[in-house]
């Protein structure tokens, strides 16, 4: 894509090249949509120049002119009057008068890279947050949702004949190739809630209402919590024989004995809040991670045209934009929270969960 890329944007200059009097109707195209800052330095000189009163013949001495006031003077020396001549080419601009639709592959082009970085700057926050600062790495997810949002404007400032043009449908549907591990997980911490829950069901009333069994990492300590949380609602008798038989009502792998065992023994009460919050927040930035993953790779993806692209990266992020309200409302209980600085001490022995196969990683 990157070569086509570039050879749109060498037919849209040189369009322009060739017919300066239609810049005026291309102003819907930034300078920062193309991909060197030699072209888009130059699109900004052509747009600096009121060729309405420079005469035909005139036209590649004015141009000349304006490029030797460019300040950076590496950019000075490649625009050189052969290079721009080797632009107005017809083997460079095979048609000028289809320099709008030109426009709009440069624009497109421009997106898909701008939503492509866009998911690598969300991943890279994930990556880089401490657990406890979840709440503060949300907020490259809001930028990202309103980097897509600006996107979408601009592809819609373009020509509609553009727009009905490239916004094709595409034949086959686009998934995101799904990453090969997760970025984040805490097994141990996953573990400490579950036990402290077990040992301590009237826990459940303080984490139940923003923990949620996609925030584990382990699908059976996830099969206990939701069969947990399930008895609970019921007001049923929770304990390791009720765990197990209603977790064998719900799809997925049902806990084993001996995971089960190592819940009972290791549970110690009143930690769970403390302790659920270091899933959902590890469980969070997670979700941050493999929402840029996706929606880098749909930046990448050719086939995807700009509306469709804009809405495939919005869906990517819609559950870490869920996660934000979730997160601000893991409150622990007043009697939990009397010291945040320190965690409380692991308990004794801590349960070794069987490792379970990871997504693959790309």
């Amino acid at each position: 894509m990157k070569k086509l890329t570039l050879k749109a944007e060498e037919a849209l200059l040189g369009a322009m090249l060739h017919r300066p009097e239609a810049l005026p109707s291309m102003r819907w195209i930034p300078a920062g949509s193309f991909s060197r800052p030699d072209y888009a330095a130059l699109w900004q000189t052509l747009h600096s120049i009121d060729f309405s009163k420079v005469a035909r013949n005139d036209v590649p001495a004015a141009i000349t002119a304006a490029v030797a006031e460019i300040e950076e003077p590496g950019i000075r020396q490649t625009l050189t009057p052969s290079r721009l001549s080797n632009l107005a080419n017809a083997s460079v601009c095979p048609n000028p008068s289809t320099a709008p639709l030109y426009g709009g592959m440069v624009l497109e082009a421009a997106i898909h890279r701008a939503v492509e970085h866009a998911g690598e700057t969300l991943r890279d926050t994930a990556r880089q947050a401490e657990v406890d600062q979840a709440l503060k790495a949300l907020e490259q997810a809001d930028k990202t949702g309103r980097r897509l949002a600006q996107l979408d404007a601009a592809w819609k400032t373009t020509p509609e004949t553009v727009r009905n043009l490239l916004d094709t449908t595409p034949e086959q549907e686009i998934t995101s190739v799904p990453r090969t591990e997760r970025a984040r997980t805490d097994l141990q911490a996953e573990g400490e809630t579950v036990a402290s829950l077990l040992y301590e069901p009237r826990q459940l009333r303080e984490v139940t209402g923003w923990l949620q069994e996609k925030d584990f990492s382990h699908p059976q300590l996830a099969a206990v919590y939701q069969a947990m949380r399930t008895l609970d609602e019921r007001h049923a008798p929770i304990d390791p024989l009720t765990v197990a038989w209603e977790a064998q009502r719900h799809p997925g792998p049902n806990p084993s004995d001996q995971v089960l065992a190592e819940l009972e023994q290791a549970g110690m009460g009143g930690i769970a809040a403390y302790t659920a919050e270091l899933v959902l927040n590890t469980a969070v930035l997670d979700r941050m991670d493999a929402a840029g993953h996706d929606i880098r790779n749909y930046g990448r993806h050719p086939a995807l045209a700009p509306s469709a692209l804009v809405e495939h990266a919005g869906q990517a992020l819609e559950p870490v934009q869920a996660d934000h309200q979730r997160i601000q409302h893991a409150v622990r209980e007043p009697e939990l929270a009397s010291d945040k600085e320190s965690a409380p001490p692991a308990p004794s022995p801590t349960p070794d969960f069987p490792a379970h196969q990871h997504e693959m990683e790309m």
